[in-house]
């Protein structure tokens, strides 16, 4: 436009001009006129240029920010409606409670720190585990399972007493989680997903460094299916100790599963789970080597109560136990009985000073147990050769406390006790104890360090006695694990 309004100048100025010339044809004045004309040419041509130069600096500045860097965006779920602060916040050396079902697929995280998403998809991915390796030395044996502590594993008659001492890394763990959005509200609500859990170890055999598969589940709300901790026990309550096996009377079994969990409001919820039947049958009989089998799965229900000081877990369990001697026929003799029992556990205070407990009867609940290495004990024979299902108890008991942000110790003790049936051999295991006491220096999440004493003792049903106390110390670099 600007170069228009020049040109129409031009125009007019020349026939102005023009029209002097035709008046007054004086060279000397046409000459005066012309330079005249070339200056007020200038003039507008700088005049024209100033407007473009203003105009341009209004629109755009010189020096343009940059843009932002293109992030990967993670959707963030709302804050967890079922998960109270002291479930969240309490560390474990073992971390067992971050791979345990939620409700809703609650995170224990709710930032979802760690999770990448899989390009192309509105899948969430998180990879995790950590690197453990364990330096003991066994005052005197304790038994064959190379990496763990089991008291059923000791010997079971008088032989000489030896020091054993070893390095293992048989405990460290490796899992990986997807969350999977369901629906056109998946992407942005991560409580609409299927979230399935893949985790492993490395003690798939009993003395040497393989592959285990200890957890694979899928949840979408609340209905589970796979292999995870077994609805029975409560993997929110394990002590925080340096070795790996645990306490021998708490629950950490592991098995299939069909699950479902109804919450009931923030603080109260119920479930019933359909679990893997096994019976833990006796070695052998008067009547043969039997075999073990069930009328049907193991059904359990339970009921929970949290809220931000702590929880409380209850579960009851109805099971079919029992099995067959093959090749015989023995009239009247009882094939399956039933199998029953309760366990009753929590955590309550801080995350800095806790207390954890698991209490547990029954009979027939031999398999359950986390000392259950060929107990033989979920059923034997009474006095007149009758099937019965094996009574059995135990207790766990953890303190955790923290001396600084950096140093914790815990002090730890259970006991397991098998009341055998009158025809179980000698050799059966009847009552154990089991008491830790640590210091855990964890200065950053991604690393830990610390020393452990443990005292593990198991009597034997002809009474004869082994103790085997340990010490330990122990290195675990965790991986993709951030600050609570």
């Amino acid at each position: 436009m600007k170069h228009s309004i020049l040109r129409t100048l031009i125009l007019f100025l020349c026939i102005r001009e023009a029209s002097v010339w035709a008046q007054a044809p004086d060279l000397g004045q046409l000459k005066s006129k012309l330079e005249q004309l070339e200056q007020e040419m200038q003039e507008l041509k700088q005049q024209i240029a100033a407007a473009q130069a203003s105009q341009q600096m209004t629109a755009k500045p010189l020096v343009e920010t940059p843009k932002p860097a293109q992030t990967m965006q993670v959707p963030t779920p709302q804050a967890p409606d079922y998960i109270g602060k002291l479930t969240r916040t309490r560390v474990l050396a073992n971390q067992d409670q971050y791979g345990a079902p939620r409700i809703d697929n609650d995170e224990m995280d709710p930032s979802l720190r760690g999770y990448f998403r899989l390009p192309g998809t509105g899948t969430l991915i998180k990879l995790g585990g950590f690197v453990k390796t364990d330096l003991f030395v066994d005052t005197n044996m304790a038994g064959s399972y190379y990496g763990g502590y089991v008291p059923s594993s000791f010997p079971s008659s008088p032989q000489p007493h030896t020091v054993n001492a070893t390095v293992s890394m048989r405990p460290s763990r490796f899992s990986v989680e997807f969350r999977q959005p369901v629906g056109d509200a998946g992407d942005a609500d991560t409580n609409n997903s299927v979230k399935a859990y893949l985790e492993t170890d490395f003690l798939g055999n009993y003395d040497r460094t393989s592959l285990r598969l200890r957890q694979f589940y899928a949840q979408y709300k609340n209905i589970l299916a796979g292999q995870t901790w077994s609805a029975f026990g409560d993997p929110d309550v394990f002590p925080d100790t340096l070795e790996f096996e645990g306490p021998p009377g708490i629950i950490g079994l592991r098995q299939p599963m069909l699950r479902y969990t109804q919450p009931l409001n923030k603080s109260n919820s119920i479930g019933v789970s359909v679990e893997k039947s096994g019976t833990d049958i006796p070695f052998s009989t008067q009547y043969g080597t039997p075999v073990g089998s069930s009328l049907r799965p193991d059904l359990i229900g339970f009921y929970r109560y949290e809220n931000n000081h702590g929880h409380l877990y209850f579960a009851g369990i109805s099971r079919s136990v029992g099995g067959t001697v093959p090749n015989s026929t023995v009239p009247n003799l009882e094939n399956h009985v039933e199998g029953y029992g309760g366990s009753l556990s929590g955590a309550w205070g801080t995350s800095k000073n806790n207390v954890v407990f698991q209490g547990i009867i029954g009979k027939g609940i031999s398999n359950y147990y986390n000392d259950n290495f060929g107990l033989g004990s979920d059923v034997g024979f009474n006095a007149e050769g009758k099937l019965v299902a094996t009574p059995s108890g135990s207790t766990t008991f953890g303190f955790q406390h923290y001396w600084n942000k950096l140093l914790r110790s815990t002090v730890s003790y259970g006991f397991l006790k098998i009341n055998n049936t009158a025809q179980d051999p000698g050799t059966n295991y009847h009552f154990s104890n089991y008491a830790t006491v640590n210091l855990i220096a964890q200065p950053s999440p991604s690393l830990l360090f610390g020393a452990e004493y443990v005292y593990g003792s198991l009597q034997r049903k002809d009474d004869f006695k082994w103790v085997a106390p340990r010490i330990q110390a122990s290195v675990t670099y965790y991986m993709n694990r951030y600050r609570e």
